[in-house]
């Protein structure tokens, strides 16, 4: 913090001889050391360490921030060296004023290390991703940046960075600097290349429809040990990725290797085990055909009128998968099934996300199409429907 914006003094009340006296004994103390911890995005914690030089008695040490963003309710003082020794009898609030007033007694006079904590606004973190996948797209290495730009109206000098996982940076950043650093770095992370097709978003016949759309293609990471990750919750952030491309070889040189800019995203929280999905397009290899082939009445219930109140329906779909391309291609088909429901029966075997959600994770084979075409069929019981369900949730 710059020496111009926090002051320091002490004053020691020499309760038998000077009763009032105010005499300054120490101005601007140096920091020992300055902790801050970035784990929270909406606050940032900042612990700094000063050496104070007490004398016998009831101290004061006036404490004040002109032109920093703390708040003033969370500064806490706490005694490192004697902690049952030296105690903060009381604070007070100067009017008008970034400041506050502690006074401290001490039963010799010592120098003692405080622990000054606060939390401080305006040093906004962000989470920056950089995904290179190999040629073959089987592993890709990732990078992780911690960006920083300090609008808090403090100079952090030889501060020790903490964003909750990794390395401890210690690093200098200026009022109004922004500062980039590498936190982490994995290399060959296996990876799969997955296409999904969602029935709430795509169209399920798009020849009929007359709708020509591609499917979303990603890469898909795992935060796992398996996978090299695995050691915290990966944070939200933008990534960019890019795939290794073999550049032209020069006349009688080995050909070289370089990148090329596959796409942009935003990687959401992902916690550990869960899978992390990085958009890199869409895909008009595959062809996605979905039909509803039944949806009967059953189990009907009447009012007194004779009219239908509530009722199951027995509902069939035909699912039909083309892959045009000539490598086998990895398919998430996603289903969203609104009310009380029950399978049936199901051709291949599904993953049950929540209540209201099944996929199936297909593998196509390569140019699985006409008479080859993957097939996927499922009937589901619906049950006390009243025909005001909602389409989705």
């Amino acid at each position: 913090m710059k020496n111009s914006i926090l002051l320091c003094t002490l004053a020691w009340f020499f309760a038998a001889q000077f009763a009032d006296a105010r005499v300054k004994l120490v101005a601007i103390p140096e920091r020992a050391r300055v902790v801050v911890s970035l784990t929270n995005p909406d606050a940032t914690l900042v612990e700094e360490e000063r050496i104070l030089v007490l004398q016998k008695g009831v101290n004061q040490v006036d404490f004040a921030w002109a032109g920093v963003n703390i708040d003033a309710t969370s500064i806490q003082p706490r005694m490192m060296t004697d902690p049952d020794k030296v105690i903060v009898l009381n604070t007070s609030y100067p009017p008008s004023e970034n400041a506050l007033v502690w006074e401290i007694a001490s039963p010799d006079a010592r120098e003692q290390r405080v622990r000054i904590s606060y939390l401080l606004s305006g040093l906004n973190r962000e989470v920056v991703y950089k995904a290179v996948a190999e040629s073959n797209e089987t592993t890709l290495t990732l990078r992780n940046y911690l960006r920083l730009r300090n609008n808090s109206g403090e100079d952090l000098t030889d501060a020790e960075l903490n964003i909750g996982y990794g390395a401890t940076f210690k690093k200098t950043i200026a009022n109004e600097e922004v500062l980039e650093m590498q936190s982490e770095r994995t290399e060959t992370l296996p990876m799969q290349k997955v296409l999904t097709w969602d029935a709430a978003q795509l169209p399920w016949d798009p020849e009929y429809e007359k709708k020509t759309v591609g499917i979303p293609l990603s890469y898909v990471i795992k935060n796992d040990k398996a996978s090299k990750l695995g050691e915290h919750t990966l944070l939200p952030g933008k990534a960019r990725i890019f795939i290794k491309t073999k550049e032209q070889a020069e006349e009688g040189k080995p050909a070289g290797e370089g990148v090329a800019f596959t796409g942009e995203d935003w990687a959401t929280l992902t916690p550990v085990d869960r899978e992390l999905k990085l958009f890199i397009g869409q895909s008009r290899d595959v062809k996605v055909v979905q039909r509803k082939m039944k949806d009967d009445r059953a189990n009907i219930r009447r009012n007194r009128s004779n009219h239908d109140v509530m009722w199951d329906t027995d509902e069939g779909f035909k699912i039909e998968v083309e892959n045009f391309k000539k490598t086998a291609a990895n398919l998430v088909i996603v289903e969203h099934i609104p009310g009380y429901w029950k399978m049936a029966q199901s051709s291949v075997p599904f993953v049950k996300k929540d209540a209201f959600t099944i996929e199936y994770h297909l593998t196509l084979p390569p140019e699985s199409t006409g008479a080859k075409k993957t097939t996927v069929t499922f009937d589901l019981h619906h049950l006390n429907v009243q025909g005001n369900e909602p389409a989705s949730y």
